[in-house]
């Protein structure tokens, strides 16, 4: 058995003290070792290991002591609830239309034959068919379930180009409320004809208040836990709480998770922290200590001095890390058009759909791509990517649709090998959390702030902030963060 770090061993003594503790673990720095030994030394009590995903809890089966039990949020649930729903898991895929007429949206609305308009945030009229109001409302559904409210509101309804300014939210939601209420009226059925999926027994098993038959609980990767599962732990008065992660590696509050080390840091846990990583050396850990400064958090990271990590131009990276989708699709047209292998973290279906959605409005056709909905044109996607300040996103998109076209996007998308075979591995920086290579890229679509018209100061979004730290972080031996390098200028930082 390895022997502890002092910051290891003094998170194992702080688990002695019996009351909340959260432990702030940086890039690569073994909080799930740490985990373990705080398991291991109190085989005595019963403790639940709540872990992101299915892998990580499979993981942790294997090599957690035999008193810890390990599983996700869903995991539990599904043994609580999940079960009886379990035919319904198994159904066939449903499409946004199939979904309409199964609930039959008009008939929920109360409206005639003619389709309802959406007037969008640059005074376009939008058409918002059946389908498209469904489409909707199911994602409305969805960052409910990640929520702990307990009803759909108009705060549910995505944000999309296009479709953010309070006006318009108001008109989504006189459409998508009424049939987000109806969908989950059906889902809570076990006849129901919605498809259903693990989000919406989870939100079943929140809003029923269960107790965890435990002493302890761990909660892993607590930057980016959703409400619903949150305010489960949160329950849990009679165990004691260990909410583990790191808050500068929260980059998935847009889609509802929050910040779980920072709520239980308020309700007064014990707090320590783990900063020796293990992944890289001195030279990737300063270029990450200068992103947790604007991020504006205390931990700054010691790299592993045995490892030889260097940061500089890389040109055979193993990875390219985007900020965007966009971004990412034009990394893997370039590099097929190059005759390189390259696979793409997630696969190309979303890159496939993101291009058949351009060709529709291109076509005239209208479209209900999450993306790309505000829009009744192409040329509408044009201007919003040229005029809005949030439409920097989609003009990679609009450039790399102009160049290579519609169909020479969704080509590439069925070209992609898969990880194991490809010379180059493309990812946006989302999707590469929890991931890491030997030789990583940052890609020129990380955007760099312009100064604050107002103050004359560079502001970054904390939001970039993180995202930019968790890309820098996933390079073990090699780091090309050219891209980043307008980091030294940030003056700011916007919450």
């Amino acid at each position: 058995m390895v022997d502890p770090t002092p910051e290891q061993a003094e998170a194992i003594a702080a688990y002695g003290d019996g009351t909340d503790l959260v432990l702030q673990a940086g890039a690569g720095c073994g909080k799930s070792s740490t985990l373990k030994m705080i398991a291991r030394s109190d085989p005595r009590v019963q403790m639940t290991y709540v872990a992101y995903n299915k892998a990580i809890a499979s993981d942790a089966k294997r090599s957690f002591p035999m008193g810890t039990m390990c599983s996700t949020a869903h995991g539990l649930a599904f043994r609580a609830i999940g079960r009886d729903f379990a035919q319904r898991l198994n159904g066939p895929r449903q499409t946004a239309h199939q979904a309409a007429q199964a609930l039959d949206v008009p008939r929920v609305l109360g409206y005639p034959a003619s389709t309802p308009v959406i007037i969008n945030d640059q005074g376009d009229k939008v058409p918002y068919p059946s389908k498209k109001i469904m489409r909707t409302a199911l994602e409305t559904v969805t960052h409910w379930c990640y929520s702990a409210d307990p009803e759909p509101t108009a705060r549910h309804i995505p944000r999309r180009p296009g479709l953010r300014m309070p006006d318009t939210i108001a008109q989504l939601a006189e459409l998508v409320l009424p049939v987000a209420r109806a969908a989950w009226a059906d889902l809570r059925r076990p006849a129901g004809v919605l498809k259903f999926s693990h989000d919406h027994y989870l939100k079943m098993w929140q809003l029923g208040r269960p107790r965890l038959d435990t002493d302890v609980v761990l909660l892993d990767e607590g930057q980016d836990t959703n409400d619903v599962v949150v305010d489960v732990i949160q329950a849990q008065e009679h165990a004691q709480r260990i909410v583990v992660g790191d808050s500068a590696q929260q980059i998935y509050e847009w889609r509802g998770a929050n910040d779980a080390l920072a709520k239980f840091t308020a309700d007064g846990a014990q707090q320590r922290q783990l900063s020796q990583s293990f992944r890289f050396g001195p030279a990737i850990a300063a270029a990450a200590n200068a992103w947790l400064y604007v991020v504006g958090t205390d931990m700054r990271l010691k790299g592993f001095e045995s490892v030889a990590s260097t940061v500089g131009p890389v040109d055979d990276p193993d990875a390219i890390l985007c900020r965007t989708n966009s971004g990412a699709m034009q990394v893997v047209v370039d590099a097929l058009g190059r005759g390189v292998r390259v696979a793409l973290v997630g696969g190309g279906s979303e890159m496939k759909r993101l291009a058949q959605a351009a060709e529709a409005l291109q076509q005239g056709r209208p479209v209900d791509h999450p993306e790309l909905a505000g829009f009744p044109s192409w040329d509408s996607v044009r201007q919003y990517a040229d005029e809005e300040a949030d439409g920097a996103d989609l003009r990679v998109l609009v450039d790399l649709i102009d160049e290579y076209g519609a169909a020479g996007v969704i080509t590439a998308a069925d070209a992609l090998a898969s990880e194991d075979q490809a010379e180059l591995v493309v990812s946006t920086a989302h999707r590469s959390k929890g991931r890491e290579w030997p030789r990583v890229q940052i890609f020129g679509d990380f955007r760099a702030p312009s100064a604050d018209p107002s103050t004359g100061l560079i502001t970054v979004r904390r939001e970039e902030a993180r995202l930019a730290y968790v890309a820098v972080t996933r390079a073990r031996e090699r780091l090309d963060d050219r891209a980043l390098a307008w980091v030294s200028t940030v003056q700011a930082v916007a919450s």
